[in-house]
Parts: structure tokens; C-alpha cells; sequence
């Protein structure tokens, strides 16, 4: 018997993959598959077989294709329909994160502020629906889903087309019900043909009173039993129950589980409001056991924070605190989200308005505005006064501008807004804007131009512009906004498929394509083909943008040439390179409390730092300033936790990895960072549950996790376990010979960094220059090693960089012909190469030209010009190979007596290679040459640290490492000795 996932396979053909199945809905299987056009997951949803042969197809796909239509931040939006036979299914965006069913079932109920926002999300999608003449008939925690803070819903719009295409006597027939008996409105559950929208807030209430309880209101009841007492028995009030619940939120939720549905609130809008004001009170008035539970909950939040300060000091890094409120500035001007009030399908504007008149006042004259990721993050309470100073000054705008947008009838709408001047307390102006409800584009730009008449009596705006986003096409407009709020909650897929429709409408719009690419490539890669693309035609696109937007999609557009013509340009090019980092520094420089763009200033500095003369230390220093912005802003962690483990050690790896899934993160990085987290942990490095993880999650964030534990080092030597079982994944899952090769590589680092040198060997091929650091270190007979060597000339044309790493090695043994055979082939590479070289190609061998010269010095014994010519050396031109080079002169220094120069070049290592955390044999040597020089300039505790890191990397090592043990143990002994006395 065939099963059901191979027909649906069939069914699907080769636009989709299956991946797996999640489970079964109550109407349905359900699968995510991979949808091969757009390479993005999706949730397929087949339809029992029976009510598959009943329906009217081509009816049902024509109402999930008008369904499709809902464009909102807490919908997951219907995208397709179709089948054939008795497989019929429909699909939808796959949401990174958890079911608030699961949550539940984790944890119980949820914090009361949790459940509020949670329910605020929801009460949102329901309005939005509910004005289009959409009832969901299904709420429930299984169709909530939660993605980082945020909620949103799914489902909406099915049980409308399975009832327009006549499912529902097939549903009955089946004994099967559109909805669920534990949040069944009693007449849902009686059969009443014309239930309305306010079944859905009986079915809300009902999932919000499991939310704060724990239990449904009627719990443990067979479900006939079930649906009679939804009709016939009262529920027993929530605040009995739990008796901390705010005394506003409670009567909310048993208002919304009132029998009679005419005693239920006015429509989910309500609930909503209702809910933004419990969250602007603080909850409102709460019960004596509440206000107590929340001094309890304050305190214990404040020792938590306490603590975790202390943590983040101690490995200097902040990371989930706020700065202290910044200074007011009469030019920073902060847009906060627009109350809005009434039918007619204005909720997007709530932010949209954020976004367009932020980007409108941005750069007119001397006005800054505040990022609207960080107002979005930061706003709270309702479009007030208080609110509004509480966010100028938390943010440093001495202007706010707040308001409200009304629904003024079915065809027109009014908007009114008020510029505060925090400082004072007093509102500069009241403006009011009345225009057709289809002109939404034309109302936010004139309230562009009289917020700047405004401003411009105090102060010299100079030319007003129009189009602050870029397009004159309101529904482009709108479809862009709504991605914008998928963008901000890291929900990338939906971000890319609205601002793909945005452009299908106006594709002039350069922040469509440029955040579309954004989206893209945390979605997939950087080097992805659809974000290179996108970014490229942004930058191509690139006028008549407001300052801060110019910047964005000059940088990313920089940065997608860097990504996107290596092949032409070389690995990389200074000139681009530069040019991206001049353009992010002066960003921040404008724009000081952005996130967004310390996190873009240190993505550049991770990926292109090295030809900018940039340190390591710069991009984290970027970073972290991106997280003390913004702690909920996931991206800047991703690196952070990488360049953590890298320069400051496993606490700091931890404390970013801690700090990313704190802030929400969701998907497959974030499963990877638990995984890594587990296998840090002795007590868990060996849980199978955490191997069942490991093999079966996405390959591309295994690296991350393999990485971090290979770096980690310990007594039982984890990191070389993980490893194997890494290339053994790679190897049963490899198609091609390339892939074998990565297999190997990913278990060589794991070997060389804890010295197992001659296992190590086995895992590279002869023509790869780690093997010059091998036989340094001994792992390669000298004769077998310098025939290597000498082969790596000719086996390549110039650009031939391999034997570059042969230099220390013919330097230590005064091989004088083999150095100046390799400066011969440099300088004929430079004046005739043999091809064109690429910009970057002829930095290299320009550098490689300048390096031998600098060992050929040292193999003639004139230490002193060897170290004048490293000193020349250009830094940013070894693209990362330079590990060797940067020891070799330090170990002149040394010689020399400088020591204070040499312990400032030892405190940040090279990176060994460009794709590599520098974990090689090369980077221990690097440690104990650094604990010798500290011991020297009397740091002890430096010295420390380095000496045990050697012995410990070192502790099972191959024979011929034994003397840089012994050393380093006899270093921790003359250090404990010189402590004791």
C-alpha cells in the first residue's frame, strides 16, 4: 500500500520537496516541503480523502486564492491550492518558530504579560479578518503560532472555502466539524447556519482562558460531553482559578465566553484596544494577590538582571541591558505607531506610517530620525503624550510625532498628529488630514511636507521632497509595509514573498528589491543568486531615497558585489571593501542608536574587515553596540557568538549564544546554538537527544555548532568527537567528490588544533598548505616535506599562492634558492602574468613578492632587515593567510627586545583562513609564544591563560609536541611558585 507522503509527492511533482511530516491538523495531514521555484519551506495541508472527493475543486482553490489576498503581520497568508484524485492540499508560508499548543504543553500557561501580547497579536489578525468578512471558525492554540515575540494565525479563510465549496456536508457526514469542541462558540456547536464573527472571540476567549490557566474551561471532558457544556453549563471564572489575572483582563476573557453572543465585546478590534490599554496601565487595576505577584515578579526580575550584568562585565560584554536614556537632541525626531480606530482595514498604517514618515523627515535640512525598528521595539501604550515623551526621551528625540488615523466612513479617512517637543512638554502643532481611503500614499506624504513647514519655522529644513519610500503605487506601498513588519520579526520568507508582490507592482521600488535581497540572504546565504540580484538592482535604484535608506542600499549594494563576482574581482577587493566600510562608519556616525546599522557596520567588518586594515575586535565592538541598542534584534548575535568564542573564549561564546535565544531567535540557527550549548556542557555532550537534533537539522548551521565545540578544548577532547560524527553525516549524505573533500576538512581542524598531527595528515591532501604548518611542527619527514614543496611551484600558474606557506619552512632551513625561485615567479607574474589578473590577484602576488623578500632576509641571517621588511608588510593584502607570517615576527621582536610591541600584536591572533575560527596547530603556537612574552613583562595572569591553553590542547598530543607541554607545564609551575612566595 502506498503511503500517504509518497501520493502526495506524486501529487505535488517536482515543485515541491517533502521534507517531513509535522502532524496531523484536525482536518489534515500536514507536511513541510520545500518549494523548489522560490527555495523557501512551506506547509502542505492534504484534506482527508473523503472530503477531497467531495468538494468542488476549481470553487475551493478560487476561495484559498481570495483568501490569499489577507496581508497582515499575525496571518500566515494562504498561498496555493490544488491535487488530484483524493490528494488535494493547500499550502502556506512555513513560520519559524513554535505552536502556542507546544508552548503550552511545555510550560503549563504563560506569564500574564505573555499571554497579553499574545492575545493583543491575535485579537489583530481576527479584526483585519473580521472587516473583510472572514470568520475563522477554528481558533485554538494549534493554529496560533508563535515566531520570536510575536503571534501569528493560521488557517484563516479555510473553513469559508470549504463551506463555499460544499465541504461542509461532507464534514458532517464524516462526523467531523469545522472547529474544535474544547473552543467551540455554543451556537458553533449547536449547528446554527449563520455564525458570525463573534464565534471567533467565544473561541478566543476560550483558548485565552488555557493560556493563563493551564486548562480549557472545560477540561477533561469526552468531546460530545464537551460541546453540551459549551452550550448548557456555566464556566467557572478565570480569577478563581488564577487569582493574580488583573481584574480588567479577566472580565475581558468572560466576557468573551458569554453564552449569549450579543453580550460578548463589539467585535475583535475591541478586544484588541481593551488589550493595548491593559499593556499601556500596566496591566490596569489588579488584584491585591496580583499587585503583590508583580512586586514579587519585579524583584526577582531585577536580581536576574543584577546578576546578569555582573556576568556580562566580568567577559566585558553588555548584551540584553539598555543604555542609559540618551541626551535629547533638537534634530533626532522619532515617529511613534499610529493609533488606529474603526473598519475599513487601516491596521497596516499602524507602523507603515512609522516607516513612511521616518524616511520622509530623514536628512531634510538637519533632521535625524530614530530607526523604526528601534521605535517599533521600544513603544509602548497607546498614541499619547506620556507615551510619547517616555519614547523621545528613551531614544533621545526631542521631537516625537504621534496620532491617531480614523476611518471617517467606508470611502474617506482622517488623521491627526501632534509634534511634541519633549523637552518642553508642549505639542508644537496639531495637523488634521482628510482624504479618500484609496489615497493613503497621498495623505502620508502631505503629512511629510506640514511636519516639515512646521519644523521649519525653529529651524532650516530647505528643500522638501516627495516619495520618501520611493514609489508612487499605493498597493505596491502597502505590500512593502507589510513585508517591512515580517522583516522586523525576522520572519524572512513572508518579508521576500510581499516585497517580490511589491515589485510585481512598481519595479522601480529600490527598497523593495533592497530588502527583499536583505531577507533573502538571512533567509538562504549572502551568496545567494536571488539576494546578490535584488541588491545589485536596489543599488542600481539608488535616488531620491531618504539619507539613512541611500546608505542602507549603497552598502548592501557594495556588499553584494564583494558576495556576487569573486570569480572576477578575486576573493575579494579592497576598493569595494573599503568603500563599504567608509560608507557603514558613516552611517553610525549619523545615525548613532540605530541597530540596524551597527549590525550591518559589523557584518561588514566580520566578512570584508581584513582588506579594510578592520580587526576582528572592531566587528564585535559593532556588534555588541547593535545588541545594547536593540537585545531583541536577533541578526547582530549570529557572528557575535562566532567572534565570542574566537577572541574572548567559551564563557563569551556562551554568553552571545545565551543572549541569542533569549531574544527570540527561531528556526534552524537557533536549534544549532542549543545543540552547540549541549555539547559545551559535559554533563550533556553525550545526549542522544541532541545527536537526533544533530543529524537531522539542515547541514549549514551544523557548521556553526561544529565549529564552536571544535574550538572549545577539554580533557576528553569533545570537539574531535563532534567532528567525526559531523564528516560521517557529510560522507552518508555527499554527491559529489567535493563533498568528500569538506568531509575531511571539517575533521582536520579538530586533529591539528589538539595535536594529533599524524591522524591529521590522513585528512589532507598533498597540494594543501596546512601541510607546510605540519611539517614545521615535525608531523612530515624534512626530505618528504621539501620535495612537497618544491612541486607546489609547478604544479599551478601564477596566481600561485601555496607555496607562500613553504616560506618559514625554507627560511628555518636557509634554503635560499627555493625562496628566490618563488620571488622570481612573483615578479614575472606581476609584469607578464601568463592571464589577466584580477585587482585582487595582483595585491597578492604583490604581497607574496614583498614576503619573500622578508624571509630571504631571515634565511641570510640579517634578522634586522628581516624585521623592517615584515614590518612593510601590508596586513590587508595576505586575505587572511598571514598567521604564520604575523608569528614569524613576533618571534623578531622578541628577539630584538621589544616585547611591549609583540604583546600588543599577540592580543588579537591572525585568522589563519578565511572561512576558519584560526583553529590550527599555528594558533596554540601563537598562545604560547603569548604567555612567554606576558611571563616576561610579568602578566601572570595572561601567562597563565596561555601556558594552560597549550597544555591542555596539547594533553593528548602526538610525541613530538611533548617539548611545548613540557614547557608549558613548567610555565603554570614557575607562576604558581612565584604566587606562593
Amino acid at each position: 500500500m502506498i503511503e500517504l507522503r509518497d501520493r502526495v509527492q506524486e501529487v505535488l511533482g517536482s515543485s515541491y520537496r517533502i521534507e517531513r511530516e509535522l502532524g496531523a491538523g484536525g482536518m489534515s495531514r500536514v507536511f513541510v516541503a520545500f518549494e523548489t521555484a522560490l527555495e523557501r519551506r512551506v506547509v502542505v495541508k492534504v484534506l482527508p480523502p473523503q472530503l477531497a472527493l467531495a468538494i468542488a475543486r476549481e470553487r475551493f482553490r478560487r476561495e484559498i486564492q481570495l483568501a490569499a489576498s489577507l496581508q497582515h503581520p499575525h496571518i500566515v497568508p494562504l498561498l496555493a491550492a490544488g491535487g488530484s484524485g483524493d490528494v488535494f492540499y493547500y499550502t502556506m508560508p512555513y513560520v519559524e518558530g513554535e505552536s502556542l499548543r507546544s508552548r503550552l504543553g511545555r510550560d503549563g500557561r504563560l506569564q500574564i504579560r505573555d499571554a497579553i501580547r499574545t492575545l493583543r497579536d491575535v485579537a489583530d489578525a481576527l479584526a483585519y479578518a473580521h472587516e473583510r468578512g472572514i470568520v475563522h471558525r477554528d481558533i485554538k492554540p494549534d493554529n496560533i503560532l508563535l515566531s520570536g515575540s510575536h503571534a501569528v494565525v493560521a488557517d484563516f479563510g479555510v473553513a469559508k472555502a470549504l463551506s463555499h465549496a460544499g465541504g461542509v456536508s461532507a464534514l458532517t457526514s464524516l462526523g467531523l466539524a469545522i472547529g474544535t469542541p474544547a473552543y467551540m462558540a455554543p451556537e458553533q456547536a449547536a449547528g446554527d447556519p449563520n455564525v458570525d464573527a463573534r464565534a471567533d472571540l467565544y473561541a478566543l476567549g476560550a483558548t485565552a482562558y488555557e493560556m493563563l490557566t493551564g486548562r480549557p474551561p472545560f477540561p477533561d471532558l469526552a468531546p460530545h460531553k464537551m460541546i453540551a457544556a459549551h452550550v448548557l453549563e456555566p464556566v467557572t471564572p478565570i480569577a478563581q482559578v488564577r487569582p493574580e489575572i488583573p481584574a480588567e483582563l479577566a472580565e475581558l476573557v468572560m466576557r468573551c465566553l458569554d453564552k449569549d453572543a450579543e453580550q460578548r465585546p463589539a467585535s475583535a478590534a475591541s478586544v484588541r484596544d481593551a488589550l493595548d490599554g491593559m499593556t499601556s496601565s500596566g496591566f490596569g487595576s489588579a488584584t491585591r494577590a496580583g499587585r503583590h505577584a508583580a512586586r514579587k515578579s519585579k524583584s526577582w526580575v531585577g536580581a536576574s538582571v543584577a546578576v546578569g550584568t555582573v556576568i556580562a562585565l566580568a567577559i566585558g560584554w553588555v548584551a540584553l541591558r539598555r543604555e542609559p536614556p540618551t541626551p535629547l537632541d533638537q534634530n533626532r525626531v522619532a515617529v511613534a505607531p499610529f493609533d488606529v480606530v474603526g473598519p475599513g482595514g487601516f491596521g497596516l498604517w499602524h507602523e507603515g506610517l512609522v516607516d513612511v514618515l521616518s524616511r520622509g523627515l530623514d536628512g531634510a535640512g538637519p533632521l535625524r530620525t530614530v530607526s523604526p525598528t528601534l521605535v517599533i521595539r521600544r513603544w509602548r501604550g497607546r498614541s499619547d503624550q506620556a507615551s510619547a515623551e517616555a519614547l523621545g526621551r528613551e531614544t533621545g528625540a526631542q521631537t516625537v510625532i504621534y496620532g491617531t488615523l480614523l476611518s471617517a466612513g467606508p470611502d474617506s479617512v482622517r488623521v491627526t498628529a501632534t509634534i511634541l517637543d519633549v523637552a518642553r512638554g508642549a505639542s508644537l502643532a496639531e495637523l488634521e488630514l482628510r482624504d479618500g481611503a484609496d489615497r493613503m500614499d497621498r495623505v502620508a506624504d502631505s503629512l511629510v511636507v506640514q511636519v516639515l513647514r512646521e519644523l521649519d519655522r525653529t529651524r532650516a529644513i530647505g528643500l522638501v521632497r516627495g516619495a520618501p519610500l520611493g514609489s508612487r503605487s499605493l498597493p505596491a506601498l502597502k505590500a512593502f509595509l507589510a513585508g517591512e513588519q515580517f522583516l522586523r520579526r525576522s520572519q524572512w520568507d513572508s518579508t521576500i514573498a510581499y516585497d517580490q508582490r511589491a515589485l510585481a507592482l512598481d519595479s522601480g521600488f529600490a527598497l523593495a528589491w533592497s530588502h527583499a535581497g536583505l531577507a533573502a540572504g538571512w533567509a538562504h546565504s549572502a551568496y545567494d543568486t536571488l539576494s546578490v540580484t535584488y541588491l545589485l538592482r536596489a543599488g542600481a535604484l539608488n535616488h531620491g531615497l531618504a539619507p539613512r535608506e541611500s546608505l542602507i542600499v549603497q552598502a548592501e549594494s557594495l556588499q553584494a558585489t564583494l558576495f556576487g563576482y569573486e570569480e572576477q574581482l578575486g576573493p575579494k577587493t579592497w576598493g569595494y571593501a573599503r568603500r563599504l566600510i567608509a560608507t557603514l562608519t558613516e552611517a553610525v556616525r549619523r545615525y548613532p542608536t540605530d541597530p540596524e546599522l551597527w549590525y550591518m557596520l559589523g557584518d561588514a567588518d566580520f566578512h570584508d574587515g581584513l582588506l579594510a586594515g578592520v580587526g576582528r575586535e572592531q566587528a564585535l565592538a559593532a556588534f555588541d553596540r547593535s545588541i545594547a541598542l536593540d537585545s531583541a534584534f536577533t541578526p547582530s548575535y549570529v557572528h557575535s557568538i562566532q567572534l565570542g568564542f574566537e577572541l574572548r573564549g567559551v564563557d563569551a561564546g556562551r554568553a552571545y549564544a545565551t543572549g541569542y535565544l533569549r531574544a527570540g531567535a527561531a528556526g534552524s540557527y537557533a536549534d544549532a546554538v542549543r545543540i552547540m550549548l549541549l555539547l559545551l556542557n559535559p554533563r550533556t555532550a553525550r545526549d542522544p537527544a541532541a545527536w537526533a537534533m544533530f543529524d537531522t537539522m539542515p547541514m549549514a548551521p551544523i557548521h556553526l555548532a561544529t565549529y564552536a565545540v571544535i574550538e572549545s578544548v577539554d580533557a576528553d577532547e569533545t570537539g574531535i568527537w563532534v567532528a567525526r560524527r559531523h564528516r560521517d553525516r557529510i560522507l552518508r549524505e555527499s554527491r559529489t567528490a567535493d563533498d568528500s573533500a569538506k568531509a575531511d576538512w571539517t575533521l582536520y581542524p579538530a586533529l591539528a588544533l589538539r595535536g594529533h598531527l599524524e591522524e591529521a595528515r590522513r585528512h589532507v591532501p598533498p597540494q594543501n598548505y596546512h601541510n607546510a604548518e605540519l611539517a614545521l611542527l615535525g608531523a612530515i619527514p624534512p626530505d618528504s616535506a621539501d620535495a612537497m614543496m618544491r612541486r607546489w611551484i609547478a604544479w599551478q600558474r601564477v596566481p600561485n599562492f601555496r607555496p607562500w606557506w613553504a616560506l618559514p619552512w625554507w627560511s628555518a632551513r636557509h634554503d635560499t634558492v627555493a625562496i628566490a625561485g618563488l620571488e622570481r615567479m612573483a615578479d614575472q607574474g606581476l609584469r607578464t602574468p601568463p592571464f589577466p589578473l584580477t585587482p585582487t590577484q595582483r595585491e597578492v602576488v604583490r604581497y607574496v613578492t614583498h614576503s619573500t623578500r622578508a624571509y630571504m632576509a631571515l634565511a641570510r641571517g640579517d634578522s634586522g632587515e628581516a624585521l623592517r621588511r615584515f614590518a612593510a608588510l601590508p596586513d590587508s593584502a595576505c586575505l587572511g593567510h598571514c598567521e604564520l607570517d604575523a608569528l614569524t615576527r613576533v618571534k623578531l621582536l622578541v628577539a630584538f627586545g621589544q616585547y611591549d610591541d609583540a604583546a600588543r600584536r599577540l592580543q588579537t591572533p591572525p585568522v589563519l583562513d578565511w572561512f576558519s575560527w584560526g583553529i590550527t596547530p599555528t594558533h596554540v603556537l601563537w598562545e604560547l609564544e603569548r604567555a612567554r612574552v606576558a611571563e616576561r613583562l610579568h602578566d601572570r595572569a595572561a601567562a597563565r591563560a596561555g601556558y594552560a591553553y597549550v597544555a591542555a590542547a596539547w594533553l593528548h598530543a602526538d610525541s613530538t609536541l611533548a617539548p611545548y607541554v613540557r614547557e608549558a607545564r613548567a610555565g603554570l609551575l614557575r607562576l604558581e611558585s612565584d604566587t606562593k612566595s
